[in-house]
């Protein structure tokens, strides 16, 4: 749920503020994108997530050190580039259920391809059992990425030597050469 929440810059000397004034998002995003990626840093992060620009947001989703309350609300963003760069987050990684996965697959082939390059790191879903569904992906590219992966299963990368793409079958064939 977006918030109507105004973040500020404030300057004080001597204990006494002397300067007050609004943030922009795009300021607030750069504060954001460089803010420390701590735990401790957890209070900020929900504020942030919060907020109704993506922008900030997405330099959110990038976080390693996530809380579950931030990730329960960057998971159900509108916005398809805060859920990209949530993919590719260790806290994400550590949380995200095999159906979550599965839904991010069919939502969008950017996200698809990130999970099938990172496959083995969800800690919270059987990596064989979504590499198999990731094999079955209707996109191409998506294939790819699952092939090009070094941890992907053996017995995935036999699978997708029998790919209809030459380009899955080369990558699957110099994965297998190369174990």
């Amino acid at each position: 749920m977006r918030s109507n929440i105004q973040f500020t810059i404030q300057a004080t000397e001597d204990g006494k503020e002397v300067f007050t004034a609004p943030l922009s998002y795009d300021a607030l995003a750069d504060i954001v994108s460089n803010y420390p990626d701590h735990d401790d840093s957890n209070d900020f992060f929900l504020l942030a997530a919060r907020y109704p620009a993506a922008t900030v947001r997405e330099n959110l989703a990038y976080k390693n050190h996530l809380s579950a309350e931030v990730l329960d609300i960057l998971i159900k963003d509108s916005s398809v580039s805060v859920l990209r760069n949530l993919v590719r987050s260790d806290a994400f990684r550590e949380y995200a259920s095999h159906e979550l996965l599965d839904k991010f697959i069919n939502l969008d082939i950017e996200m698809a391809q990130s999970i099938a390059s990172y496959v083995e790191t969800f800690q919270e879903a059987d990596a064989v059992k979504l590499a198999n569904l990731l094999a079955l992906h209707e996109d191409p590219s998506v294939v790819a990425s699952l092939a090009d992966n070094y941890r992907t299963p053996k017995k995935i990368l036999k699978k997708l030597l029998m790919h209809t793409d030459p380009h899955v079958v080369q990558l699957a064939k110099s994965r297998l050469e190369n174990l």
